[in-house]
């Protein structure tokens, strides 16, 4: 029993059960995350056995071959990040891929609660491409900071940077059409930058995401419209882009910290 939370290049497998257990296999295009929330988990990896209980993670690099089991009751999560995709945004002109040290530890009330809110993301916001992106750059970035590999010895010190002239064109660009679904490819292609580094770097400059930076843009042309014009809330909430009106509400609470009717009658 469990989820699954499927991304283009992330998939967040949970399961639970008393008796579970899959056969010997290697993933050629995959790292795979195993981490235990409750119970104890047998893993064998390249032929060799080991005990997994809360806290302890079983890094599986592309072509290692790993099984798991169940005889308790227990759970887990299995993360899978694509590989070509993790290389990628790590390395800027480089061949090299990440080998990640196999066993090691982290919190699993912290992994709990971050795939918790990448599945509420994806659940109110699937339609939306920069959410996605953003899920996986936040995906990326936790597990390549908190586990330690190859890609930790020559850490990269700065992070790619889009010049003042490319940025002001993917700002214009974005505060033109706002009111329309923003394709993180499209911005890339403004910065003329990969996408993965394209989003690091637009949340170096503006210090949010350009997810956020859309919603937040279309929030500030909502207060325009409640303060200067009697048009309904919903209808001003489409106008600037926002599918349905609980997405509106949802999204103006977050960024203003007041519905969009207390707004107005505040004005």
């Amino acid at each position: 029993m469990g989820f699954h939370l499927k991304l283009d290049h992330i998939k967040v497998l949970y399961i639970e059960g008393s008796h579970w257990g899959d056969t010997p296999h290697s993933h050629d295009d995959v790292y795979q995350i195993s981490v235990p929330l409750s119970g104890q988990v047998i893993t064998e990896l390249n032929q060799k056995t080991l005990d997994l209980k809360e806290g302890a993670v079983l890094i599986t690099n592309p072509h290692s071959r790993h099984a798991h089991q169940f005889d308790v009751p227990s759970s887990m999560f299995l993360i899978g990040l694509d590989r070509k995709s993790l290389n990628a945004w790590n390395n800027n002109n480089s061949n090299e891929e990440i080998s990640f040290i196999e066993q090691q530890t982290i919190s699993p009330v912290a992994v709990k609660k971050q795939v918790k809110q990448w599945f509420d993301l994806y659940l109110f916001h699937s339609h939306e491409d920069t959410i996605i992106k953003d899920i996986e750059n936040e995906a990326f970035q936790l597990f390549t900071s908190f586990f330690r590999g190859s890609h930790s010895v020559e850490r990269k010190q700065h992070l790619p940077r889009i010049s003042d002239h490319l940025i002001l064109h993917v700002l214009d660009f974005i505060h033109t059409n706002y009111h329309e679904e923003i394709n993180v490819d499209t911005l890339a292609a403004i910065a003329n930058q990969s996408k993965y580094h394209f989003m690091r770097s637009f949340k170096n400059y503006t210090n949010l995401s350009p997810h956020q930076y859309v919603i937040r843009t279309r929030i500030e042309r909502s207060k325009e419209l409640l303060t200067n014009t009697s048009r309904s809330i919903w209808d001003i909430g489409y106008e600037v882009g926002f599918n349905n009106p609980s997405q509106f509400h949802r999204n103006f609470v977050s960024v203003v910290e007041c519905t969009p009717l207390q707004y107005r009658m505040k004005q």
